[in-house]
């Protein structure tokens, strides 16, 4: 099912409405004086595809075609495109802020209040083709594909970065060693935090998580105060979530050093509320800083996977044909082994 950039359709993986998929024939992307068309090689499903999946993510609308971790080459530009070409190898930022709001006048991309995004208001990339805005596109030179394919989500872990101010020597507690906390723990590592420990419920996380640098990993069973303790006596200058579970950033306040930052950074269900000492956090000085998506980050993210900073590769559990949508969502949300799932559309 495979088509042309001068068919009439395309091969895509579909959501038509919550629990509801289809992989089907889509019109090929029409592309703009300033937009991309890009020919998707790999595409990954992160827990916003799993949200849309379930009809829990607000901003999302059906039918869509998700997808916003993807890389690829380029087979179309428009007219006013000055710095993109035909057959260049690329990823793309899928956050398309307005520009003009209150929040993208203050550079806050992110919070842009009409903020649109491939894969969740406009088509995305579990497709033969996608487009994007010039301004979103990053070339990727020789990183294969399956791995440029993660630059976005590494691009989160770096605006999280840039919120809590990683210094050199840092201690670092994350809880949660699937690819975002691993991600997490390669980039602080790189920005200068000497000492990370991790925290998962699966052994064989925290064996990759160990093999990638982390300095201790320890079972979500084995983890406790006492252990804390031994291995950070005042507590740790940074503690992160990266599991998105609300009663794991409610515990991980007491782990945090005096003068010291919670990093809230996993994706926790909407309307879901934590309890926090708030005079724990003013008696010792404590910061909660939260960081949501990208904001501009894809630059640096692809440094650190250029110049080896980050490896990117273990993090690549199934690679999937597109035709296998449905059975690759249920990998991504069930499989306990499971890291990164990709949709693999080299063929």
């Amino acid at each position: 099912m495979s088509t042309t950039v001068n068919g009439e359709s395309m091969i895509s993986a579909q959501i038509t409405s919550p629990l509801k998929s289809a992989v089907q024939d889509a019109a090929i992307p029409e592309i703009k004086a300033n937009e991309v068309l890009i020919e998707v090689k790999s595409a990954g499903i992160c827990g916003t595809d799993l949200h849309i999946w379930h009809g829990s993510y607000a901003l999302a609308n059906y039918p869509v075609i998700p997808g916003h971790e993807f890389s690829g080459v380029v087979t179309g530009v428009g007219e006013a495109v000055r710095n993109v070409g035909v057959g260049e190898r690329v990823t793309a930022d899928p956050n398309v802020p307005c520009y003009s709001c209150f929040f993208c006048q203050r550079k806050q991309f992110n919070q842009c209040l009409y903020l649109e995004a491939v894969g969740v208001t406009r088509d995305g990339a579990f497709a033969r083709y996608v487009k994007a805005p010039e301004s979103s596109i990053f070339k990727i030179g020789d990183i294969p594909f399956a791995e440029a394919a993660l630059i976005e989500p590494l691009a989160c872990v770096v605006w999280g970065l840039k919120q809590v101010q990683i210094q050199a020597g840092s201690s670092m507690l994350i809880f949660g060693a699937g690819p975002m906390g691993i991600l997490m723990m390669q980039t602080v590592k790189a920005a200068g935090a000497s000492f990370v420990v991790m925290v998962d419920r699966e052994e064989s996380r925290l064996k990759l998580a160990k093999n990638l640098g982390a300095s201790v990993t320890m079972t979500a069973d084995e983890f406790n105060t006492h252990e804390a303790e031994q291995l950070s006596p005042y507590g740790f200058d940074i503690v992160a979530d990266a599991t998105g579970v609300p009663k794991v950033i409610e515990n991980s306040i007491q782990f945090v050093r005096a003068g010291g930052t919670l990093w809230v950074f996993g994706v926790a269900p909407e309307g879901s509320k934590v309890a926090l000492p708030p005079d724990e956090i003013f008696r010792r000085d404590l910061k909660v800083i939260g960081s949501f998506a990208i904001n501009k980050t894809f630059t640096e993210a692809v440094a650190l996977v250029q110049h080896g900073a980050v490896d990117l590769k273990p993090l690549i559990s199934h690679q999937l044909p597109l035709e296998k949508f449905e059975e690759a969502l249920e990998l991504a949300q069930h499989d306990p082994n499971r890291m990164k799932v990709q949709l693999d559309l080299t063929a």
